[in-house]
This record gives C-alpha cells, sequence and structure tokens, in this order.
C-alpha cells in the first residue's frame, strides 16, 4: 500500500535534467579529482627512470674504498683523496676513465663516542653488505683494534687469512693487519689541499693530510679463488699505496 500511495503522490515529480558541462568544465574536473594520482604517478616514474639509470647508465668505478671512523671526512678532502688515488689506479673496466668510490661509514666501536645509535647502525649493516658482496677492498680507519673486533674483514698485511680456533681473537693482532697512514710514503705524501674546521664562532684552515692523523689502512680478507681474480686491479693499487710503508710498533 506504501509503495503505491507514494507512486500516486509522485507520479508527477520529474527528475532534474541531467547536467551539460562545456568541455573547459568537463577538464576542470578530471584534474580536480585526478591530479593527485597524476603527481603520484609522475613521481613513480621519476623514481623509476633513477633507478634504471643507477642500474644500466652509472659509471661503475674501478676501485671502491672504505672509510671508517666516528667522524665525518670533509667535502674537501674527500674529493681530493678520490682524486689522488684515480691518478694512481688502472682503468679496470676499460671505460676509458679511472674512477675511485670512496665510501664513508659514520660508526664506532667505542661507547665513549656518542654517534645517532639508528644512523650507525644502518652504517654498520651497509658495511657489511659492501664487504661481504660488494668490491671494496682497501679500508681506512682510525680504529683497526674495533674494526676487526667488530667486522673481522681485515686480512694479515701479507693478504693471508687470519687463524680460526687459535685461542687468540684476531683483533688482538690488529698492529699485523694494518700499516699507519704516517708510515706509508705514498699516502702521507698525497696533496689533500685543505679544509676549514670550525671549532668555534671562527674557522681553522688545516692542511688535508691532517685529516688522516691517528689512520690506519687495511686489506679485506679473500677467501676464494674467484674473489682473487675480482680483486686482482685492487691489489695492485694496495701496492702501490703500501710502497715503503712501515708496519706498527
Amino acid at each position: 500500500m506504501a509503495g503505491e500511495y507514494f507512486r500516486w503522490k509522485y507520479k508527477d515529480v520529474k527528475p532534474d535534467p541531467k547536467p551539460v558541462y562545456t568541455k573547459a568544465e568537463l577538464r576542470r574536473n578530471w584534474w580536480a579529482y585526478n591530479w593527485k594520482w597524476l603527481l603520484l604517478g609522475l613521481v613513480g616514474l621519476i623514481m623509476l627512470g633513477f633507478l634504471v639509470h643507477d642500474i644500466f647508465f652509472r659509471t661503475k668505478p674501478d676501485y671502491t674504498v672504505a672509510y671508517v671512523s666516528a667522524n665525518a671526512l670533509p667535502d674537501e678532502v674527500h674529493e681530493a683523496l678520490t682524486a689522488r688515488l684515480s691518478e694512481l689506479g688502472e682503468d679496470l673496466n676499460g671505460d676509458g676513465k679511472v674512477i675511485v668510490e670512496l665510501n664513508e661509514y659514520q660508526m664506532s666501536f667505542k661507547s665513549t663516542d656518542y654517534l645517532n645509535p639508528d644512523l650507525a647502525s644502518a652504517a654498520t649493516t651497509r658495511l657489511t653488505v659492501d664487504l661481504s658482496s660488494g668490491d671494496t677492498y682497501i679500508i681506512l680507519t682510525d680504529d683497526p683494534e674495533g674494526f676487526q673486533s667488530r667486522i673481522a674483514a681485515f686480512a694479515y698485511l701479507d693478504g693471508s687469512e687470519p687463524e680460526r680456533g687459535d685461542g687468540e681473537s684476531s683483533s688482538d693482532r690488529w698492529r699485523e693487519m694494518v700499516y699507519p697512514w704516517e708510515n706509508c710514503p705514498v699516502l702521507a705524501n698525497l696533496d689533500l689541499g685543505t679544509y676549514v674546521k670550525f671549532l668555534d664562532m671562527s674557522g681553522t684552515e688545516l692542511e688535508g693530510q691532517t685529516a688522516f692523523d691517528g689512520f690506519y689502512v687495511g686489506r679485506r680478507v679473500i677467501l676464494s679463488e674467484k674473489d682473487e681474480k675480482r680483486f686482482e686491479g685492487a691489489v695492485r693499487l694496495w701496492e702501490k699505496l703500501t710502497a715503503g710503508a712501515k708496519e706498527s710498533e
């Protein structure tokens, strides 16, 4: 009954006519509802483009060097060091360039150094991955004992692997795995320019070499014949950098 009543009551009511939009109004309405999706799609395409470029078009470095310290390396010294190392290196991949990639891992093995724990943990993870699956061979650090205790990736100076299961931690013999920077004539005499260090309201200009005071250079252990072939060029660079070097006392 109710249905019949409402049909009778509204029998003369006509629906509103369907609105008619101009082309300009249709375009405005379309943009109003879809601009967010277009923006998200554009961001996605840009990210995909960067990924494809990094995978297929990024210039592959001939050498990868690790810098491990609680202190960041000044940008000027970073650039100068990569330039000097490139001058000593070889074009290993045949692209007509000699490129050294210096990766910085800002981390500390001492509880007295304050670092953001999340950033330090991320740096540790990145370093571990780069050493296990990347091309890192030469390692610069101001805490070789802590590095070997935590990461355990140094080889002895002759390139051999530290013994295991002999009752002695390899970190106790870290002096047999690294050269002090200052004891390496080639490294200690590199022209690394200058940088400004801010200790107070005014800056002090320092020689680039001072950024490596207390640093050591070591190399990663090679555990397979495949890696021996892979790091042949890096071994030659190591030999150049450490020519005439004296061991730690």
